[in-house]
């Protein structure tokens, strides 16, 4: 008995001399570790040196700390130093201190645990144990409540605070690693702690309540149940990230934890659209999901304050692309049907309205209608859907509106309305702008669409300008059958000047017609009335025995072109490529040399491409002097010329411009007696 109570008692003297050296090691609380050695303390550390042949634990060499003069103050004032226990470190918030000390007990209690074994050993390292588990779940509750108060953060003071947790959990997740290759039966049972994968998780678990706990105020107005919860976490996820940047980011000086936030709030935002999404949607939640889809979550993410500290690109997509799609074909076919309303609407409103007349013009809303109500949709679409070729196919709706539109115009002509005229004028300005809304809008109408548009709006202008150029064609029917006639021969400068003194006064009385619209009006007349002057050239009327009358009629034609030009480009006209038809025609009349008038032939055809065997045969019908062996070989050699040249420019090539189409607007009988 008297010998183990000798034992029991020189134990007893041990661990106390133990705890006096361990208190003496906590001087300034400073850790340090250099190739394989990690020290605490002041000045003299503590060192702790693994065999390569032993555990890493086997051998400690513990040094008391020493106290160095401040050279900062008097000689004479001695410089302290005040040692916190590990309680006081804990409540003081000095974690990493905390976390140092524990560390540092750990290491001691499993180094003695190697060097020897004793009855009394043994229970002071169960009692220094037991004591080190209750003081490490305290130490990790405090590191942890300390993060959980991230959100909270707004002093500089609370900053520290939260630096302190984040070194200490790195300094646990250190500890961990030094303990990685030890036997479990040499180790702690508490290692590795894992404080990083607890700190991560804790970061979830707040991410997740502070999402299903967001609220928006009363006063919003927003009736949806999805879209209030939708913006309502949307809001809180904007101003948890804005905390994060702003207090949380410094405090975790070795990685970018506002990355690691954001990719939390997003998985969690993520869930919860797939969750809304995965149910059948009202047309008005489509869109708004859409929005913070592809705009207001963007937004957030791109905001000032966070540029630079969150990689979005580096997130996943916020819905996966089966359900993006199936959001996008709902809110694309809601766009279609809205389009197609409002342009039913519009082409309604024009058609039971009047013409009305501003500043000495017809003018019709109509275009104005459509190409707001067109353009906000599309612009609208590309923000929702995020690019313009998802909005392309709203524009296949406006083609059964062009269709419609055109019906429309053919109508009022067809039954003859009273103000035809009005509502023709009035109509003329729309197309204009609708075509040229579609022109320089090249985004949201593909190509093929916008050749489509546009030859569909030609078309209907056309309409409209047969509708007046015709009515003067028919008073203008008595000059032109003058044309190309014996009287057009003797009485040449009457009959041009009857011609153009007859255009002169129907240009005059084009009223009340946009200046733009009247240019148009009359280059198309313009084009039309040159043409009737060719064909009726080519009617096979006259005969030009001779070379002298062959000079005559060229001349004639010349004059003719430069007035006619004259008329035209002074009234508006832009069709500068018409004035050199008729001079090019007459120089054919005055060659004689067959391989001369066949060289004339192939400039005119890369001129005119439209130019056909049938318009040179009319034409050179008027030369009466040339053998049918020379017309024959003549029309043989521009046939072989015109067909290879046709074959390399068909296929793939724009409209010609007018001027170079101007014979397929020269209507002629296609076959000629040989001569």
């Amino acid at each position: 008995m008297i010998e183990i109570t000798l034992l029991k008692l020189s134990a007893l003297m041990a661990s106390i001399s133990s705890c006096w050296r361990l208190l003496n090691c906590f001087g300034s609380g400073h850790r340090s570790e250099q190739n394989g050695a990690m020290t605490v303390g002041s000045s003299s550390p503590i060192v702790r040196r693994v065999s390569p042949s032993k555990s890493k634990f086997s051998k400690f060499k513990v040094n008391l700390p020493f106290f160095k003069r401040n050279t900062h103050v008097q000689d004479d004032i001695k410089s302290e130093e005040v040692l916190l226990t590990f309680q006081e470190n804990l409540q003081q918030h000095h974690l990493a201190m905390a976390g140092q000390q524990l560390i540092y007990r750990e290491e001691h209690l499993f180094a003695l645990k190697q060097t020897g074994v004793g009855y009394s050993k043994t229970i002071l390292e169960e009692d220094e144990k037991e004591k080190l588990i209750k003081d490490s779940e305290d130490f990790i509750k405090k590191v942890m409540s300390t993060v959980e108060k991230s959100f909270d953060i707004q002093t500089n003071e609370e900053k520290e605070f939260l630096k302190e947790a984040v070194l200490a959990i790195y300094q646990e997740e250190e500890q961990d690693r030094r303990w990685e290759g030890v036997e479990k039966n040499e180790r702690p049972p508490w290692r590795p702690r894992c404080c990083r994968l607890a700190h991560d998780r804790l970061l979830q678990n707040m991410v997740t309540q502070r999402m299903e706990q967001a609220k928006l105020d009363s006063n919003v107005n927003i009736k949806s149940s999805v879209q209030l919860e939708i913006t309502a976490k949307g809001k809180q996820l904007k101003e948890d990230l804005l905390q994060i940047a702003k207090n949380v980011t410094s405090c975790y000086p070795k990685e970018n934890v506002c990355q690691l936030y954001a990719k939390i709030y997003h998985q969690v935002f993520r869930d919860k659209l797939r969750e809304v999404a995965d149910y059948g949607l009202a047309d008005d939640d489509c869109l708004h999901i859409l929005q913070w889809v592809n705009i207001l979550y963007p937004e957030i993410l791109r905001h000032e304050e966070l540029s630079g500290v969150i990689e979005y690109e580096h997130l996943e997509a916020l819905l996966p692309g089966d359900i993006l799609e199936l959001l996008e074909e709902q809110f694309l076919t809601n766009k279609e049907n809205e389009l197609q309303t409002w342009c039913q609407k519009a082409l309604s409103s024009e058609k039971n309205a009047n013409p009305e007349l501003m500043d000495d013009c017809y003018l019709s809303h109509l275009a104005i209608d459509v190409i707001q109500c067109v353009n906000a949709l599309l612009t609208s679409s590309k923000c929702v859907l995020g690019s313009w070729s998802k909005t392309q196919r709203i524009t296949h709706q406006l083609k059964q509106f062009l269709i419609n539109y055109q019906h429309f115009l053919e109508k009022v002509i067809e039954d003859n309305r009273v103000n035809a005229d009005a509502v023709l004028k009035a109509n003329l300005p729309c197309i204009r702008d609708l075509r040229n809304y579609i022109m320089m809008n090249p985004d949201p109408f593909p190509q093929h669409i916008k050749n489509d548009y546009i030859d569909l709006l030609t078309r209907i202008r056309d309409t409209c300008h047969s509708y007046f150029t015709k009515r003067i064609h028919k008073a203008l029917k008595g000059t032109y059958s003058k044309l190309g006639t014996q009287e057009w021969i003797k009485h040449n400068e009457h009959v041009c000047s009857e011609l153009l003194d007859g255009v002169h006064r129907h240009i005059q009385e084009i009223r009340n017609l946009h200046e733009a619209c009247v240019k148009e009006l009359v280059s198309k007349l313009h084009e039309e009335v040159l043409a009737e002057y060719v064909r009726k050239m080519m009617k096979k009327k006259i005969k030009l025995k001779d070379e002298k009358k062959q000079h005559q009629a060229a001349e004639a034609l010349r004059k003719n072109s430069q007035k006619i030009h004259a008329l035209f480009t002074e009234a508006g006209s832009d069709m500068e490529g018409l004035e050199d038809i008729l001079p090019k025609l007459a120089e054919l009349l005055t060659l004689n040399d067959p391989q001369c008038i066949e060289l004339q032939l192939v400039t005119l055809s890369n001129i005119y491409p439209d130019l056909s065997e049938a318009h040179v045969s009319a034409w050179l019908h008027l030369k009466a002097n040339l053998s049918p062996s020379d017309f024959k070989k003549i029309k043989k050699t521009f046939s072989m010329y015109h067909a290879q040249t046709s074959e390399t420019t068909v296929g793939g090539q724009d409209p010609l411009p007018s001027s170079r189409n101007f014979f397929s607007k020269v209507a002629i009988k296609q076959s000629f007696a040989v001569l």
